[in-house]
């Protein structure tokens, strides 16, 4: 989980925005990616997420996921009465940098969950 601070005008620190990043449950595999108290409430964390799960979570609580817009390497999508974004990947090797690899982000992978 990432959270956003920025500099007021008066100096004070505010908070404008936070997300969920998992993407990072691929290669970081330190015992600080995920809480001790999550991991022993709800076990091992999948090392990817891929987005029509969490599509039909989002449907089963009565939302829709609208595709909002498209760049080289990925989708963003807008969720339905909300200010969430969902960021999936379209391509996961955009600029031709080499071979796929195979235990990497694969298309349809979420790459990160924001408000």
């Amino acid at each position: 989980m990432e959270i956003n601070f920025s500099p007021d005008q008066q100096g004070q620190m505010s908070c404008f925005g936070f997300g969920v990043k998992p993407q990072r449950l691929l290669y970081d595999l330190s015992p600080s990616t995920v809480p001790l108290p999550l991991s022993q409430k709800y076990g091992q964390f999948a090392p990817r997420l891929p987005f029509e799960e969490l599509r039909a979570a989002i449907l089963s609580l009565g939302h829709t996921v609208e595709l909002e817009e498209t760049s080289r390497d990925m989708h963003r999508y807008r969720v339905s009465e909300s200010v969430a974004r969902i960021d999936v990947v379209l391509d996961p090797d955009p600029y031709g940098s080499g071979p796929t690899d195979p235990d990497g982000h694969q298309v349809d992978d979420v790459w990160s969950i924001s408000l």
